[in-house]
């Protein structure tokens, strides 16, 4: 029997967890940038679909797992992100999208991986990594001079190596 532990998995987990104790419908997406801003453009064209896009949490791929044994850990990119209005202004986005939607879910984010059983970072004050607001994200390209990404206009957490050591055995 396969036991192995499978990142994306656990996240998609970790994920739906977030989403029943902050009580909001979140989309889960894992791959590369390009596959997931093709997977949300084809999303709009339903409409019924649509209205699900956001908030997401998006773990970008590739990512390395470092073995160490029987574990590994793991360095990782994601985003929360939800839909802005491009006209808003700093303390709009703060009031109505970072305050309500994307720290809620950020914060039991944290803390659905610190309970989780298949890392041994326990708390969340043990789990490095870099938070970034990202205030209207989305089209002015969202590595560099790749151009725009995502074809929504979005405010996010962006959440930048994020360190976690994975326990393969669970006991």
């Amino acid at each position: 029997m396969d036991e192995s532990i499978y990142i994306v998995d656990l996240f998609r987990s970790i994920s739906e967890a977030t989403a029943t104790k902050t009580g909001m419908t979140i989309n889960y997406m894992h791959g590369h940038p390009l596959e997931i801003t093709e997977t949300l453009t084809q999303l709009t064209l339903d409409p019924t679909a649509a209205a699900g896009k956001y908030p997401l949490i998006a773990l970008f791929q590739d990512f390395e797992e470092v073995k160490n044994g029987l574990n590994f850990e793991v360095s990782l990119n994601l985003i929360i992100a939800t839909l802005t209005d491009n006209n808003y202004l700093a303390d709009e986005r703060y009031t109505l999208n970072f305050k309500p939607t994307l720290y809620p879910i950020y914060n039991e984010f944290l803390l659905r991986i610190a309970k989780s059983t298949f890392f041994f970072e326990s708390s969340v004050g043990n789990i490095k990594h870099t938070k970034i607001d990202r205030l209207y994200w989305g089209r002015n390209g969202l590595f560099g001079n790749e151009g725009n990404i995502f074809n929504d206009y979005i405010d996010c957490i962006e959440i930048q190596n994020l360190k976690l050591k994975v326990k393969q055995n669970k006991c």
